[in-house]
């Protein structure tokens, strides 16, 4: 065995140290250590986003981890391995995301699952107190509750219940808050929502990036990593729950008022819901793309490992496939996509692409594989949406670079929402050409900038030749399932008269740019209107309003899901939407 130090560049870490066996990889010791560290190529050495300071007896770098290596002691976690005693330097991430956290939804009136209510007096009968109520009470924590009141008598009186459904969670004796969280959960963020259930009013929100990114940027990166590791589906549990535990906690701001939360909804991709239970995700991954389940998922907080008040419930939203999620419903629903009465597509611009198309009331679904580009993965200088990313840009016509970053300080790295803006500036001002590569006959006044096949926005932050195919290949998949879903229905894309686009970044985007660089099919007329995060909207209406839940489930079942993977169109078309 030999010796692991730990420390980081923001003194967060103190006085940390493990021992390993020999040979054991720099990302294994982290985690031992109960650290986390992005590796969102799930270890391959691809991506050089799990660079870290590490010194002492190491062996060597070997071809593929040398070409990350840029200065003295830095090293890639998933290929540099421990020979003797080892100091480990984590590198300071932002670790807030800049989310949006509304949405262009509509609004319902306040009808939750979750009432309190004033129960029946304590009486001198022998029947036992819960026998006369006519409400589901069988739980210990319950009939402990009784108890107490038995043992205060008289001195019980008034006795509140809160009911979730039919069901008696909490008796007290007072009436009190009855909360509720609305969270989804994307495979980059999570946003969360805390409501009080009486009245509907949100009452906090946070964001926070998602901890699973430890296991790959992207869904089938997390699910490969449960493919070679048994142990996989329990740790990408335990990762995800303990952050909705955080979560709960910062919102509620005390660990006693967690218990007044009463009920969870959580929406999210098939596959995040799979990882919250901890139920392994392989069947996915391969045809015919079977999950589990796709049904609501009714638990109990004490059986989610939500801690809650421990009777409340959890409730994961359905889904309509393996890569159709419950948040593509929960925002369809959200934003009654639903309900339009003329032609139009709904799409979520994140890792998954989901797609849906509303055809005079009939409802196509498909899923594409965009990839984490564009959320700023899998690109050099790539970020995700935090402070100093850049997320907006312009190239004026003298050539000129204009760019803001989020907080106004200085730029570290790149966003979506800016690297689309950059694509798009360097399409219109024919830095790139239709083909994708650098042209080679560039204005003088630009020329300067563009070197090794990389374009330099500032000396150190650029986009790369290889960049520019990763932002193609996402586009590309997008635009094409637009196209081949909207052939396969028999609907013109020139009848398409509206495109709604949602996603937790969804506002921060500049719909020229979209245009520009073709992420919607060439030949769209039609409107683009932004939505937020239409899925924790979703989930947030079906927490406040049983009846949106409902509705979520019904759209469940009428929506019909088009898989093109096994189209053999899909190629085609694929690679027409390539160019820009």
């Amino acid at each position: 065995m030999v010796k692991v130090h730990f420390t980081q560049e923001d003194h967060a870490i103190e006085d940390l140290t493990i021992e390993v066996t020999e040979g054991e990889r720099l990302t294994e010791c982290i985690r031992a250590a109960g650290l986390v560290l992005e590796t969102p190529c799930t270890g391959l050495g691809l991506c050089g986003k799990c660079q870290i300071k590490a010194w002492g007896d190491l062996y060597p770098p070997e071809d593929l981890e040398s070409g990350f290596i840029n200065a003295q002691n830095i090293r890639l976690a998933c290929q540099a391995r421990v020979k003797g005693e080892v100091w480990i330097e984590l590198l300071s991430k932002g670790n807030q995301l800049k989310t949006i956290n509304q949405s262009l939804a509509i609004e319902v009136v306040v009808d939750s699952l979750v009432k309190q209510v004033m129960l029946p007096p304590l009486e001198r009968v022998a029947q036992p107190y819960l026998e006369r109520l006519p409400y589901n009470t069988g739980t210990t924590d319950i009939y402990q509750k009784a108890g107490e009141l038995e043992q205060r008598g008289a001195n019980a009186n008034p006795v509140y219940g809160v009911l979730v459904d039919n069901d008696l969670v909490d008796l007290g004796f007072g009436p009190g808050e009855i909360l509720g969280v609305a969270i989804d959960i994307g495979t980059t963020g999570i946003s969360a929502y805390l409501l009080d259930l009486a009245s509907g009013e949100i009452l906090q929100r946070q964001s926070c990036l998602n901890p699973q990114t430890e296991f790959g940027g992207d869904v089938l990166s997390r699910i490969s990593y449960c493919l070679d590791n048994p142990q996989g589906p329990a740790q990408l549990r335990k990762t995800i729950v303990g952050k909705l535990n955080e979560l709960v906690i910062n919102l509620t701001g005390t660990t006693a008022r967690t218990e007044r939360v009463y009920q969870v909804v959580i929406a999210g991709n098939t596959t995040m819901l799979h990882f919250v239970l901890g139920i392994y995700p392989g069947s996915i991954a391969r045809a015919p793309y079977r999950p589990v389940f796709l049904e609501q998922v009714d638990l109990k907080a004490r059986e989610a490992g939500i801690l809650i008040c421990p009777e409340g419930r959890v409730t994961l939203l359905p889904s309509a496939s393996g890569y159709v999620g419950a948040d593509i419903l929960a925002g369809v629903v959200a934003t009654a996509f639903d309900k339009k009465d003329y032609p139009a597509v709904f799409l979520d611009i994140g890792t998954n692409g989901e797609i849906v198309a509303n055809l005079g009331g009939r409802l196509i679904a498909t899923s594409t594989a965009a990839g984490p580009a564009l959320e700023g993965m899998n690109i050099s200088c790539g970020c995700r949406a935090e402070e100093g990313a850049i997320d907006t840009f312009s190239i004026d016509n003298s050539f000129n670079l204009h760019f803001t970053t989020i907080g106004a300080t200085q730029p570290k790295g790149i966003c979506g929402s800016g690297l689309i803006d950059i694509t798009a500036a360097m399409v219109k001002q024919k830095l790139v050409l239709a083909s994708g590569r650098f042209n080679p006959n560039l204005d003088p006044r630009i020329k300067a900038r563009v070197r090794d096949k990389k374009f330099y926005l500032t000396e150190e932050i650029y986009i790369s030749q290889t960049d520019i195919r990763q932002i193609q290949l996402a586009k590309g998949a997008i635009s094409a399932g637009v196209t081949l879903l909207l052939e396969e229905a028999g609907i013109p894309l020139e009848a398409i008269e509206e495109a709604v686009i949602a996603g937790a970044f969804g506002y921060h985007i500049n719909p020229d740019s979209i245009q520009e660089i073709g992420l919607l099919p060439k030949g769209f007329k039609g409107k683009i209107n932004f939505v937020g995060n239409s899925s924790a909207e979703g989930a947030r209406l079906a927490l406040i309003n049983k009846g949106v839940m409902v509705q979520i489930q019904e759209l469940k079942k009428r929506i019909e899901v088009l898989e093109l993977s096994t189209n053999p169109r899909f190629q085609d078309y694929f690679v027409k939407a390539l160019g820009f």
